[in-house]
């Protein structure tokens, strides 16, 4: 059998200094990663253009479809230059935050200066009320508003430390009024775009209008834009996270600045909601943030890392994700492979640990009861893996839904598409050349699971395809088929 058929949860992993040059890439491929993620919020464009060639001819070197994900930065809520000793905050110290380049106007009689970034000094002066709390570095320090005059804000520390340059902020409990994209982030969209990534992941959602925003700029420029995959950490997002879902074509928990938003005591119960509403609608859902932090210094996990990354697994989460562990820790390669064993152990157990619930096909809708029974019959019949003939990756994604024992493998003729499956709980691919409604389909589907090491002679297979016309959105068969039978 194939050699990643057995793991079905994917790794997506961010690139960076440790993992950018040929053989690092190609290491990590070889390792298991499924998805590459380019944080935006670091390097130069040169720079991702180079790591964007370097991956695809990596993938290509490979033999495998290798999707790319753009991680947008969003508005960054940052303190401003503070100097090289930073800061110390002690609780009492009462601090003026006032845009940074500008000349404060409030009293500096008794309190201390802090800049914070211009760009969005004005907007969260706006929308913060006193009493609100405003947390720096990662929630370490905590202040109280006392005192608003747009654009400045005066701050009581409640939790100090030291605080140093370009530390970020969170406003638990404040809405905000700021757009998502800020104008980085539409010149990064432009650029992603030109390079073909193939996902774009969206900073701070708030709401469904978000998506829709960056959803409508794209279509205006493309045919076929990027999938949008909304980062979950905001808490206007985490309470009322329906239309999102709805609406994003895939999730990421973005477990870093949601501990900071709504406290680590409830990230675990959201990571689990926010699972279980994707996997209803077959919407594909990362995990991210810290699932194997100690690994950027040292190359085994700690217990509680490991624990982290199978619950995830049993969860029903569809990929998880590697950050510094990746991008600049010091054992990338062994990161990615330790956590593919750890996934497979998982899996190997998921029937009796899995808190995956049975999908049910939409009503009325003809592909989710094609895939529904596809799943069923491979199931009941032994088959050793599942075919689905799909141009749009819809068949594919409605059969992951459905969380099949059996092997799923996309085959289709659009490689772009076929690469955005790369998100997919289980779905691995194979492009063909471009199918016309004379083809044999059933011969050409027996011929390539031969030729990648799907099936054998004497194999039960289940497919589904459309036909006769083997157009977008035409899912309407399933087939029990015996490999190297003369009958078709």
């Amino acid at each position: 059998m194939h050699s990643l058929s057995k793991r079905r949860v994917k790794i997506v992993c961010t690139l960076g200094p440790a993992s950018s040059t040929m053989a690092q890439i190609s290491g990590l491929i070889e390792a298991g990663l499924d998805v590459a993620r380019l944080n935006f919020s670091h390097g130069t464009h040169e720079y991702h253009a180079g790591v964007i060639k370097v991956i695809r001819e990596a993938a290509k070197n490979a033999g495998k479809h290798i999707a790319i994900m753009q991680d947008l930065q969003g508005p960054k809520l940052r303190a401003g230059k503070l100097g090289k000793d930073g800061m110390d905050l002690i609780e009492g110290d009462v601090l003026l935050l006032y845009p940074e380049g500008s000349t404060p106007t409030l009293s500096l009689s008794g309190r201390k200066a802090v800049p914070i970034s211009a760009e969005i000094a004005l907007s969260i002066s706006t929308d913060v009320q006193v009493g609100a709390r405003i947390l720096f570095d990662d929630g370490k320090i905590s202040t109280i508003v006392k005192q608003v005059k747009p654009p400045e804000m005066v701050v009581e520390v409640d939790v100090g430390g030291k605080l140093t340059d370009h530390k970020g902020m969170n406003l638990p409990g404040t809405p905000l009024s700021m757009a998502c994209l800020t104008e980085k982030d539409l010149l990064d969209l432009k650029f992603g775009l030109d390079h073909g990534v193939d996902a774009m992941a969206l900073s701070f959602v708030r709401n469904v209008k978000d998506i829709e925003d960056i959803k409508q700029r794209l279509r205006a420029v493309s045919n076929d834009p990027p999938i949008i995959v909304a980062k979950i950490e905001r808490e206007e997002a985490i309470d009322n996270p329906d239309l999102i879902i709805e609406s994003a074509d895939a999730l990421m928990v973005a477990r870093g600045d949601m501990a900071v938003e709504i406290g680590a005591q409830r990230v675990p119960i959201v990571q689990k909601q926010l699972i279980h509403a994707c996997n209803e609608l077959g919407v594909p859902i990362i995990t991210a943030t810290q699932m194997l932090e100690s690994m950027i210094s040292a190359p085994t996990p700690t217990r509680a890392e490991a624990s982290d990354v199978a619950n995830a697994v049993f969860d029903g989460t569809d990929a998880v994700m590697l950050s510094a562990e990746s991008a600049s820790g010091k054992y990338p390669r062994v990161t990615v492979e330790t956590m593919s064993r750890i996934i497979v152990e998982a899996e190997r157990a998921k029937e009796t640990y899995s808190k995956h619930r049975d999908s049910h096909p939409l009503p009325g809708s003809i592909v989710d009861a094609i895939e529904s029974s596809a799943a069923l019959i491979a199931r009941q019949t032994g088959a050793v893996a599942i075919a689905c003939l799909t141009h749009s990756g819809t068949a594919a994604r409605t059969l992951a839904k459905h969380r099949p024992d059996t092997p799923i493998v996309a085959i289709m003729d659009n490689e772009v598409t076929l690469r955005r499956l790369a998100f997919a709980w289980g779905v691995r691919g194979i492009l063909i050349p471009k199918l016309v409604g004379t083809d044999d389909i059933f011969t050409m589907v027996e011929g390539v699971l031969k030729t990648n090491g799907w099936a054998d002679n004497d194999d039960l297979i289940v497919i589904t395809a459309g036909v006769p016309t083997l157009r977008r959105g035409t899912t309407n068969m399933v087939k029990v088929h015996r490999i190297g039978s003369t009958r078709l």
